[in-house]
């Protein structure tokens, strides 16, 4: 049976008490999110909970722990190590940062969810949107993260049903894959609706529009160079979609505003 002090997210308790010990000697957010392989804000959310003591002696050498990682991280060693334990007596070596990469993306995705959550509210389509964000290697709709169930407009905001997870979203993840093989830099996609409105405000964006092509249940990219919004103007059992992508998910969110603000949706 695992040790009961692992289930209480030990490894997020160590670097959580490491960020605080930093902290202490000025390391802003951005470094300390460096330096543990996680993002800026992930760093943020650490240095913003409150540790509980945990009994003896594993209060002690969890402390002693995060006091040496500091030390390490201070002296600018490498972002990978290894945590040592002992499980029934035997040896057992965790290598950190657990998350990584893909810890830093859901962290992006679920602040760049909250930063537009009441313009998706006002561009949801029917279906609801979703908006994913990719690994920088991604090849495949595992490498992938979405919310799963997509983005349920509830009293003016876009709420998650769930918090995001990688290879949530099978259909923005294969449009987003498609991008990848023309454009490898791509790893930020939404799906917001298409009507009048929308088409209207896109010009006085500065957002060029491209033509999806439909083959029954599968969407194809048109030939020749792409822009970065793509309109899926749907067919029978398909309801017409407009998807903004971009190489981060600070350049979706961009234009997700300037369309909003372009189509008056932002009072």
């Amino acid at each position: 049976m695992i040790p009961t002090e692992l289930n209480g997210n030990l490894l997020k308790e160590l670097r959580g008490r490491t960020c605080r010990l930093l902290a202490r000697e000025e390391w802003t957010q951005v470094q300390l999110g460096r330096a543990l392989g996680v993002s800026q804000v992930m760093a943020g959310n650490y240095l913003a909970c409150i540790s509980t003591p945990l009994p003896e002696p594993t209060e002690s050498d969890l402390q002693q722990v995060a006091h040496r990682l500091a030390e390490a991280l201070r002296d600018g060693a490498p972002r990978e190590w290894a945590l040592a334990l002992m499980l029934d007596g035997e040896p057992l070596t965790v290598r950190l940062p657990s998350g990584g990469a893909r810890e830093a993306v859901l962290a992006d995705l679920a602040q760049a969810r909250k930063r537009l959550s009441q313009l998706l509210a006002r561009l949801s389509p029917e279906v609801r949107c979703n908006l994913a964000f990719a690994l920088p290697d991604a090849k495949a709709v595992d490498a992938i993260a979405a919310f799963p169930g997509r983005l349920t407009p509830v009293s003016g905001e876009a709420r998650p049903l769930a918090p995001p997870e990688f290879g949530a979203s099978h259909h923005l993840a294969k449009l987003l894959l498609q991008l990848r093989q023309r454009m490898p830099a791509r790893r930020a996609i939404v799906n917001l609706r298409w009507d009048a409105v929308v088409a209207d405000a896109l010009p006085r964006a500065g957002i060029r529009l491209a033509k999806l092509v439909r083959k029954g249940d599968r969407l194809e990219l048109p030939g020749g160079g792409l822009a970065p919004a793509l309109v899926d103007e749907g067919s029978v059992g398909w309801e017409p979609a407009l998807y903004l992508h971009g190489d981060s998910l600070e350049e979706v969110a961009t234009q997700v505003e300037a369309l909003a603000v372009a189509a008056e949706l932002t009072a």
